[in-house]
């Protein structure tokens, strides 16, 4: 059993991540066989980790434990999905709509007890009582262990899964507000693979964005828009649909695009502000790992200030210095008063 999971290691969970807790979940139960027997090693050797290893024994060989194990295991799957996509630098609004909706569908599926997944778990914990309860000396079943065994898990599942369920699902609707999702469905006149000819496409979409940012926009942005519109029908002729670009792609090309904005410069500032939402948590992510780069041991007391300018630095600047730039901040720091380090 050892040798099939060789590169699966027990993780520690993160609190905001689901994909994390998938993992654990995920390798306690593929390895469950050999974590029983390597804690119950522990516990004979007597050490300084018996105490510790005894505790998790008697937990994991609790039957609701387990049932509850691997009840999570589908529920996190879905997440750990949803996290995926949420964690890449290109993703598109219109997939992770249908994705989070397509996660609540399999949440809500997931509360009903009799299908297939739930029998085969029902199945499985009955197999560990089994092999459970031929090792077990029946002498010295405590009360609490005969009250637990005694448990519906029906009732466990009602109780415990159910409740755990509805948790998640009104933390993704919060996640994603409604309103906001309908405002931002107004851009999916961008996705090529919807764009018609017909005289009202896009209308009423350019103009609840129109509505909802005032002060920014005019009449100029229904024109331009009227104009835009036949450019993705065309497209959409002429264009195969494998190489037809997404949603997010069309928007960020308007944007880029400097002939392009100069024509729809309504349009692009529209785009803008559609790509400016954080649909991703990558950035996010990866700014962290830049300040970890940056806050080392031996700069631990940079302000928050100085800090935030080198992240700006490392995250916004060139990726490659030409030879001029380099010579000239090596030559900076060469007068500048060596520093003290204390390590």
């Amino acid at each position: 059993m050892l040798l099939k999971h060789a590169q699966l290691k027990l993780i520690q969970p993160g609190d905001t991540r689901w994909l994390s807790y998938f993992r654990s979940v995920n390798a306690v139960i593929r390895c469950y066989e050999p974590l029983m027997s390597t804690l119950e090693h522990i516990v004979n050797e007597r050490g300084e980790e018996s105490p510790s290893a005894s505790g998790l024994l008697s937990i994991l060989k609790d039957q609701s434990i387990t049932f509850i194990l691997h009840s999570l295991e589908p529920i996190l799957e879905a997440l750990s999905i949803l996290s995926k996509f949420i964690q890449t630098k290109h993703g598109d609004f219109n997939q992770l709509e249908k994705l989070m909706f397509g996660t609540l569908l399999r949440l809500e599926e997931l509360k009903n007890v009799s299908i297939n997944e739930y029998k085969q778990i029902f199945e499985i914990v009955d197999k560990i009582k089994a092999l459970s309860s031929i090792n077990l000396n029946r002498d010295r079943i405590t009360r609490a262990t005969s009250r637990t065994n005694e448990i519906s898990l029906e009732e466990i599942f009602n109780d415990k899964i159910v409740k755990f369920i509805n948790e998640i699902i009104s933390n993704i609707k919060a996640r994603f507000e409604s309103n906001a999702l309908k405002f931002f469905n107004c851009f999916r006149i961008f996705d090529v693979s919807e764009a018609t000819n017909e005289q009202e496409y896009g209308i009423q979409e350019i103009d609840t964005i129109r509505q909802q940012y005032r002060d920014d926009f005019n009449d100029d942005l229904v024109a331009e828009w009227k104009v835009f519109r036949k450019y993705l029908f065309v497209i959409t002729k002429t264009t195969a649909k494998s190489a037809s670009l997404t949603q997010r792609q069309q928007c960020i090309h308007l944007v880029k695009n400097g002939m392009t904005r100069d024509m729809y410069p309504q349009l692009s500032l529209a785009v803008e502000i559609f790509l400016c939402v954080p649909i991703s948590t990558a950035t996010v992510e990866r700014d962290f790992s830049t300040m970890n780069r940056i806050l080392t041991d031996l700069r631990n007391r940079l302000t928050t200030e100085h800090l935030e300018q080198l992240m700006r630095i490392s995250i916004e600047g060139p990726s490659d210095l030409d030879d001029d730039l380099k010579d000239l901040i090596i030559n900076c720091w060469k007068v500048k008063k060596s520093r003290k380090i204390s390590v």
